[in-house]
């Protein structure tokens, strides 16, 4: 039931378009209330309206900043094929492409802060998932979730998207954002914004992914991860102010 209702909201999305042909599809976030954590005392912050990737970055997507000459090449990907999920990436390399689009575009892109991240994830729900309270078959991707991608990442944009029709925000792969990483929402701003420190070692990344288990792929799940590393499960999506 919860699940045809997930789908049903799901059919209602917000503004979506792409500044340019090899340009992410980006979606019109509308500001609120955003809640952080799934304990029984949320962090509440205030969002402020911003775009977001319908999907995570593609190698379709890196390839094209590649060639435009703000990307570096990336060889050995396990998934190169231009709909799979652009992995392999450090926290600079996202910031890379982030500054190659706004160069390209005009306009202001960015990787999204924590808050951001999970507000869009949630779409206005209070749940573990956005679609209820448990994993469900054929709902994201990780360990034994859908039995199609139990050992890998599914191309972008495969799994229902979520009530503000971004996709994959819930497994599939970590997703890098702006914020340092802190273990605990304490102290953080009420205003969204990214916890940055100069030079700070780690990165927070969001959402889980393919290779870990159903409540690695939470909306609130977090991690710190070093800003140098990179790997088969670790990639990103783009905000625009």
């Amino acid at each position: 039931m919860m699940r045809w209702l997930f789908l049903l909201l799901a059919l209602t999305f917000p503004a979506r378009a792409a500044d340019c042909p090899d340009c992410p599809e980006m979606v019109a976030i509308p500001s609120g209330l955003g809640r952080l954590g799934d304990d029984a005392a949320p962090f509440t912050v205030r969002v402020a309206a911003f775009a977001l990737a319908r999907t995570e970055t593609s190698v379709g997507q890196w390839k094209a900043c590649v060639a435009g000459g703000g990307c570096a090449a990336k060889a050995g990907l396990r998934w190169p094929e231009d709909a799979m999920p652009m992995t392999n990436v450090t926290f600079a390399d996202a910031q890379a492409f982030a500054a190659w689009l706004s160069r390209r575009t005009g306009q202001h892109y960015r990787l999204p802060s924590e808050a951001e991240w999970e507000y869009a994830a949630r779409a206005s729900s209070q749940s573990m998932f956005p679609w209820g309270g448990s994993m469900e078959e054929g709902m994201a991707v990780c360990q034994h979730c859908d039995p199609r991608f139990d050992r890998r990442p599914a191309p972008v944009g495969t799994m229902a998207a979520n009530a503000w029709g971004l996709a994959d925000m819930n497994g599939n792969v970590w997703e890098w954002t702006s914020d340092c990483w802190f273990p605990s929402h304490q102290d953080r701003p009420r205003d969204a914004i990214a916890r940055i420190e100069p030079g700070c070692p780690k990165r927070t990344v969001k959402g889980g992914s393919w290779y870990y288990v159903p409540y690695q792929s939470r909306s609130a799940s977090r991690v710190g991860e070093d800003a140098r590393a990179f790997g088969y499960d670790i990639g990103f999506r783009v905000a625009r102010d």
